[in-house]
């Protein structure tokens, strides 16, 4: 009741203010967002199966069933994919194979992928799709970039599974999928092939805009697919037409495989296009850790501090224990995707204490614990890098 009432007070406040001669008054976007409720994310299972539709760019190579390869093409190809959610789906999970007979299996999956003809008709098909469903807590899109060792379905079911546990309405979600192989052994090769699609999701990203209008576009970006987002940023800004339409609401960098020295001296530029960006790491993923050791140099994903602090920017270190190779925190563990929430809805996180903590500039959620858990910490972080970018 106390939103409501202030609610109400603020408007009558700028109502009242119109009707006299000292003019209105602008509310903040604090004081909207302390007018709006926080967000939640329900932690119970579906009640039942739901099919939930993502749109897609890729530049995946299309085989001749509709589906999509792991060989990288010269072109953005479009469409929309129709994930189930199964009944009994948990948030933040993918989903299980039922072991036995009268357990249903609630993995994820793809049952139709619907390709279009042109980068027009997937503008069309936004601006049709979104009017239809426009609210005011609907007034934005969601695009989900994946990381390395991602399939075509591997990354259109990843986006369904953030899109629905975090209730983005259908036909706002959408991810970018590059032409990553899917095998563990390829690393080398998507490094190549992600540094390749800057191009492209730079286009596609174009295009969301376009077909998003006044919506807020909001981007989550993983492990490998920062590196991507971060030189389609960079190369946006070197063209002051297209980095004035090349604007965002959240940026969120999750897991990112991106070299510290060199976020520390790109990583400023999403000051630029954003309203809030937010870097989420942890010392315990395995697999930002083994980049560092291939690359001898840390990555921004991993560390029990922050590896870069930017002034504007903000740091997230989660000491949530996650599975092996603790990878997905960001979509798996329940507070983070309620952060997330937070932040695309309201522009403000919510964070109460005593799981969050506030100190030295950043962000903790969890704690760091003695014993087993303290073994499977990976990356330490030596030196913080500071970047006034005032």
């Amino acid at each position: 009741m106390g939103y409501l009432v202030r609610l109400i007070l603020a408007v009558s406040t700028t109502v009242l203010a119109g009707c006299s001669t000292l003019g209105t008054r602008e509310i903040s976007s604090a004081e909207l967002a302390s007018l709006t409720p926080p967000a939640t994310v329900s932690a119970e299972e579906t009640k039942e199966d739901r099919q939930y539709p993502v749109l897609y760019g890729t530049t995946r190579a299309p085989l001749g069933d509709g589906t999509y390869s792991d060989q990288r093409d010269v072109q953005v190809h479009y469409g929309k994919v129709m994930v189930k959610i199964p009944k009994g789906h948990v948030t933040g999970s993918l989903g299980k194979k039922a072991i036995w007979p009268w357990r249903s299996d609630t993995r994820l999956s793809v049952q139709e992928i619907n390709p279009l003809r042109s980068q027009d008709d997937f503008v069309g098909l936004m601006q049709s799709s979104l009017s239809n469903i426009r609210q005011t807590q609907s007034d934005y899109v969601v695009v989900f970039i994946h990381g390395f060792n991602n399939s075509f379905n591997d990354a259109a079911i990843r986006a369904a599974q953030i899109g629905a546990d975090l209730d983005v309405p259908e036909n706002n979600m959408m991810f970018f999928s590059w032409a990553a192989r899917s095998s563990i052994d390829q690393y080398t090769v998507d490094e190549a092939t992600v540094d390749a699609s800057e191009i492209y999701l730079r286009t596609f990203l174009q295009s969301v805009i376009q077909g998003a209008g006044t919506r807020q576009v909001h981007v989550i970006a993983h492990s490998m697919g920062n590196r991507a987002l971060l030189r389609t940023i960079v190369a946006s800004l070197e063209n002051a037409s297209a980095a004035q339409h090349m604007q965002f609401g959240q940026i969120i960098l999750a897991a990112a495989d991106v070299d510290r020295d060199l976020f520390a001296q790109l990583g400023p530029n999403y000051l630029k296009v954003a309203q809030r960006t937010t870097v989420y790491l942890s010392p315990y993923d395995y697999a930002v850790h083994a980049s560092g050791l291939v690359h001898a140099y840390p990555r921004v994903g991993c560390g029990d501090v922050p590896q870069v602090m930017i002034k504007g920017i903000d740091n997230v270190v989660s000491f949530i224990p996650d599975d092996i190779p603790a990878h997905a925190y960001f979509a798996e563990a329940l507070p983070l995707l309620v952060d997330i929430k937070n932040l695309i809805r309201r522009n403000t996180p919510e964070r109460p204490a005593p799981l969050w903590n506030y100190n030295n500039g950043f962000w903790t959620i969890g704690e760091a614990v003695p014993g087993a858990l303290a073994n499977r910490m990976r990356c330490k972080t030596q030196t913080t890098l500071h970047v006034n970018a005032g």
